[in-house]
């Protein structure tokens, strides 16, 4: 282990297997679950194409997903603390996910035992493809022979600059069922402009509702204008 520092990543950025194991990235994978109480590790042992060819096979279970353990860290940290290789822990928004404090525990167990770890926890803020680019910017200052300091500082002048847009086949999974007798709703992330102000939260509509789609598209529109400014 000869490098300037070690890049970690949970399961979230989405990078082929084969990708990271070219880059030298220790991805930790999330769980995810199609039966009650039997959870897999993503990538080890359920692939992607398992993963959604059980969804196909299967369309009324809905899975389930896991963060990574501390342990799960742990083990992960562990090999680069014990060779004195300072690390980089890219994880998933804390707005869809725990994985991050897994890893900020982890961090602080083995900080007990290894006073001089050099660990970086980092909250990417993103997620998915968004995160797998991030993910890879690291590698690339990595590489580029910049110190563990100016990686870290670089990572976070950046990483409030990207964007994420998608689109879905059907708004099935975007959907759940809230605790009212308004009955199935759909949970949209939106984000709007008003009175000067950007406003961002989550949009509940009633499923035979359509307008939660339009405003969807609304922010969408929005953003890209503010980028463009």
């Amino acid at each position: 282990m000869s490098e300037a520092f070690h890049i970690i990543s949970d399961g979230s950025c989405d990078l082929p297997m084969e990708m990271t194991k070219e880059k030298d990235i220790t991805v930790v994978p999330f769980y995810v679950s199609f039966e009650e109480g039997k959870y897999q590790k993503e990538m080890i042992e359920i692939g992607v194409r398992e993963f959604y060819q059980e969804m196909v096979d299967h369309p009324d279970v809905y899975p389930k997903s896991s963060m990574p353990s501390v342990q799960d860290y742990v083990d992960a940290f562990l090999p680069f603390v014990k060779a004195g290789i300072p690390i980089i822990c890219i994880c998933i928004t804390t707005k869809f996910s725990g994985s991050m404090q897994s890893a900020l525990n982890a961090k602080a167990i083995l900080e007990e035992e290894y006073p001089n770890a050099q660990i970086y926890v980092c909250d990417s803020t993103v997620n998915t493809v968004l995160q797998g680019i991030y993910v890879l910017e690291a590698v690339r200052l990595r590489d580029a022979g910049k110190s563990y300091q100016e990686s870290i500082d670089r990572l976070n002048e950046i990483k409030s600059s990207g964007r994420i847009f998608f689109t879905v086949g059907n708004m099935e999974y975007l959907c759940y069922t809230a605790p009212t007798s308004r009955g199935r709703l759909f949970n949209i992330v939106f984000r709007l402009k008003k009175g000067g102000r950007i406003y961002a939260g989550n949009l509940n509509c009633p499923e035979e509702e359509q307008k939660g789609m339009g405003l969807l598209l609304e922010a969408m529109v929005h953003v890209i204008e503010e980028m463009n400014r």
